[in-house]
């Protein structure tokens, strides 16, 4: 029975990690075609397969492709699912140990973080800097931009820069993985 346990056990782990993307969500980015008659501008999130997360994109309102999805709840459930969590930028756990508690489990290159259910060793290197992106170096007098999806302030992330999702006034700043907007604080 014991062996049992661990043998379904070790196919969740498995299973969890090696995620096959629905082919949409695999395409790259696509901001549409430009100039656009007719189209109106908005902000759209495609997932990004580097960063492993959905990013936002200025989408011209013609063309594009599947990739585009209207907020970042949905393109992050379409393409991994509510419960879906992993190494940061979709990078793979250590396999040794295939559990921990805290840091240390993982050795000195690895760093214990949530996985799908359970704690697991991920990359330190990677984390950090995945990590250091959410909390964006904006210039003095300056606060990164979020927006409120279902109540919850969310930061603002974009592939690059020339993605153009920053709002009007706002300054976009590039980080490791994907790049934020910063904006003068308004009292």
């Amino acid at each position: 029975m014991h062996s049992l346990l661990l043998f379904f056990a070790l196919v969740a782990g498995i299973s969890a990690y090696s995620i096959t993307l629905p082919k949409q969500c695999e395409l790259p980015l696509d901001m549409g075609i430009s100039p656009c008659k007719g189209g109106k501008k908005e902000i759209r999130y495609h997932f990004d397969t580097k960063a492993f997360i959905p990013l936002a994109f200025e989408y011209t309102g013609c063309g594009g492709n599947e990739n585009s999805f209207k907020s970042e709840g949905e393109c992050r459930n379409f393409c991994l699912g509510i419960d879906f969590n992993s190494c940061a930028a979709g990078s793979k756990p250590f396999p040794k140990p295939e559990t921990c508690q805290e840091d240390k489990d993982c050795g000195p290159k690895g760093k214990c973080t949530w996985g799908n259910g359970f704690k697991i060793c991920c990359d330190k290197k990677i984390t950090e800097k995945f990590e250091a992106d959410w909390e964006p170096k904006c210039p003095k007098g300056k606060m990164a931009v979020k927006v409120k999806q279902g109540g919850i302030p969310l930061l603002v992330v974009g592939k690059t820069c020339k993605s153009k999702f920053c709002p009007a006034g706002a300054t976009c700043v590039e980080g490791n993985y994907f790049a934020s907007c910063c904006k003068y604080l308004t009292l």
